[in-house]
């Protein structure tokens, strides 16, 4: 299966969905086709099954939408996603489409629904005006996960996403976690050396925004698929856990949480990690269970290599809230001042840090990226209903 069927299948599905009842609607696929959902033959044999099914049964049904009309892009490494991204949200704004809504789906891992989310945000908040007002009424984002971690994905399985279409859910307005920090020279020259580090701040996170060892974590696997397809994040937990300190010797950390604009507590303490999710309830590195429940804050403290091993299992699957090791806190800021180098992460991105590039920010932006969402969530995941 390619993105030009993968568009075949989704138009009676889109078409047959009630949110854009009476709306013309214009469906962008943006697919990555080395993603796995493509390229592994068993995942992608059994994306196609349920894709035929649910076309098949879509066909079935009344179509709801006025009319479709569907462009299909494939993200490369020369191409550049953040132009399309533009010219998405410039047709928006010609007199000739004002009454047009439109469907960015994303069909990749959280890399591809990163640069297309990061590219809204950037515009409605360099921008604004206007163009703000478009992102947030009338382009949603649909993200398929058909990537290896699928963590920033609508669903954790393609039935998952796909019954968002088919069965009761509403538009809900996603904030973001906006990054930033101190830049220097050095940072470019670090940009030679690993793609990954070259973008300067500020920097978005729709999921979790971290610095530590996950970030580590996340960095290795990233390299190690660039050279071997699969998911090794598991791998790189059990080598982080050794390997990880010797690279980057734990500092001292002075960290500042704010809550409804106000300082509420401030730690000061070496640290494993850091993180700020953009709600509770959020996994990282394919299902591992980091923000198991309502708070959205998680800070580890430093610790030995016999306790890393010792609690590992338990930071993956979620019973570590109860760690004396583990803090936990709601907040819509935090500040960190850090006096070693450092990697962060965010969603997947990795960037490198220095003693001077601190102190870091990470802070909750307004709601701006316009989703589709249950009518029956189990937990709340901080998006902002929106009712038409």
């Amino acid at each position: 299966m390619n993105a030009i069927e993968l568009s075949e299948y989704l138009k009676p599905i889109v078409s047959a969905c009630p949110l854009w009842k009476d709306k013309k609607l214009c469906m962008e696929l943006i697919a990555n086709p080395v993603a796995g959902g493509f390229t592994q033959k068993k995942l992608a044999a059994e994306h196609e099954r349920v894709l035929a099914d649910y076309s098949t049964l879509a066909k079935t049904k009344e179509q709801q939408c006025k009319s479709l009309t569907v462009n299909v892009y494939e993200t490369s490494l020369t191409s550049s996603l953040d132009e399309y991204i533009q010219k998405i949200v410039g047709r928006a704004g010609m007199p000739e489409d004002s009454e047009t809504f439109f469907l960015i789906v994303t069909a990749g891992g959280d890399g591809t629904s990163l640069e297309v989310q990061t590219a809204l945000a950037k515009i409605a908040f360099d921008i604004g005006g206007e163009y703000s007002q478009i992102i947030k009424n009338r382009i949603t984002v649909f993200r398929l996960p058909f990537g290896t971690g699928n963590d920033g994905s609508d669903g954790r399985t393609l039935r998952e996403s796909l019954d968002l279409l088919s069965t009761n859910a509403h538009f809900s307005l996603q904030k973001a976690i906006r990054v930033n920090c101190r830049t220097t020279d050095d940072q470019a020259e670090n940009g030679k050396a690993d793609r990954s580090l070259k973008v300067l701040p500020p920097w978005y996170a729709f999921n979790i925004a971290s610095i530590g060892i996950d970030a580590f974590i996340t960095h290795m696997t990233n390299k190690t698929k660039n050279i071997f397809p699969g998911n090794f994040y598991k791998i790189w937990i059990d080598l982080a856990c050794i390997f990880y300190n010797v690279i980057y010797p734990s500092g001292k950390a002075t960290i500042k949480i704010y809550k409804d604009g106000l300082l509420s507590q401030t730690l000061e303490t070496s640290i494993v990690f850091c993180l700020l999710g953009v709600s509770g309830h959020r996994t990282y590195g394919s299902g591992q269970k980091i923000i198991p429940d309502d708070r959205n804050v998680c800070i580890t403290k430093k610790m030995s290599l016999l306790k890393k091993m010792m609690l590992k299992e338990k930071f993956k699957n979620g019973t570590h809230v109860d760690n004396p090791l583990a803090f936990f806190a709601n907040a819509d800021k935090i500040s960190v001042q850090y006096d070693k180098k450092i990697l962060t992460q965010l969603d997947g991105e990795v960037h490198l840090l220095n003693p001077k590039n601190f102190p870091l920010t990470m802070e909750l932006t307004e709601p701006v990226i316009r989703i589709i969402e249950s009518d029956n969530l189990p937990y709340n995941k901080g998006a902002v209903p929106v009712y038409e």
